[in-house]
Formats: C-alpha cells, sequence, structure tokens
C-alpha cells in the first residue's frame, strides 16, 4: 500500500518574487531580434451591377498557401448573390467560384494584387425583407 503524505508549500519570501513574470520579456534583452510576418492581402475595388466603385479595401488572403481570397465574406457583408471578377478595359467578367465548405476562392490571387469585382445583388425581394429585418429600413 502507498501511503501519501501531506506537506505545506513553504511561504513566498517576498511581494516582488509573485509580481515577477514567469517569462522575461524578450524586448529586455540585449541583442534580442523579434520576426514579423507579413499577411498576404488584396486591394478589391468592388462594384455593383457594374456602377461604382461602391468601396475600395484591402482583404487578407486565407487558406494553407495564403493565397485565396474570402468570397463568402464578401457576399455577406455586401449583400450579393454572387460576384465576378472583371477587365476594367474590355468588360468582361467571369464568376470567381468558390468552395461552399469554408468559403475561399478557388483559384489562387498573389499578394499585392489589384481585383476588379463586380457584384449581382440578391433579388429585389430578398434584399428588401434583409434591410427590413437589419432595422436599416421601416
Amino acid at each position: 500500500m502507498v501511503e501519501i503524505e501531506e506537506t505545506e508549500e513553504p511561504p513566498r519570501t517576498s511581494k516582488e518574487e509573485e509580481s515577477r513574470p514567469l517569462l522575461d520579456n524578450p524586448e529586455s534583452k540585449p541583442g534580442s531580434k523579434s520576426v514579423r510576418t507579413k499577411v498576404p492581402e488584396v486591394e478589391v475595388h468592388l462594384f455593383r451591377c457594374g456602377e461604382g466603385p461602391i468601396d475600395t479595401f484591402k482583404s487578407s488572403l486565407g487558406g494553407w498557401d495564403q493565397d485565396q481570397l474570402e468570397v463568402r465574406d464578401i457576399l455577406d457583408k455586401y449583400g450579393f448573390k454572387s460576384v465576378y471578377a472583371f477587365n476594367t478595359q474590355s468588360g468582361r467578367g467571369v464568376p470567381i467560384r468558390f468552395n461552399p465548405k469554408n468559403g475561399r476562392s478557388i483559384l489562387p490571387y498573389k499578394d499585392g494584387s489589384v481585383i476588379f469585382i463586380d457584384g449581382e445583388p440578391k433579388s429585389c425581394h430578398d434584399y428588401l425583407i434583409e434591410l427590413y429585418d437589419s432595422h436599416q429600413i421601416r
């Protein structure tokens, strides 16, 4: 049979020791180096039905290789049912396909790219219901 002995922990010697952090601050060490990684991002010029741009913003790229556009976030934020990448000179657009599970684009994008996106809004009825539900109209 194993016996268990209870022992009392000796009291701490000073308040300073109790308030001292467990790990030293790396900035306080001379010659310390820090590493920062740049999050890849693209600049998005967003149009609605060919009019605009209604917004210009930077969007970080996600995914394993950090080269996929977060399409579902854009759809949800602006109330679009689909988005198209288009060329401003020719006006030709192609749908931006995305994975339905994670909402990221199928095709990769390069860090620092400028993307022109045209969004097709949800139907007028759906759009008005969404505005009403969000208390933007009464």
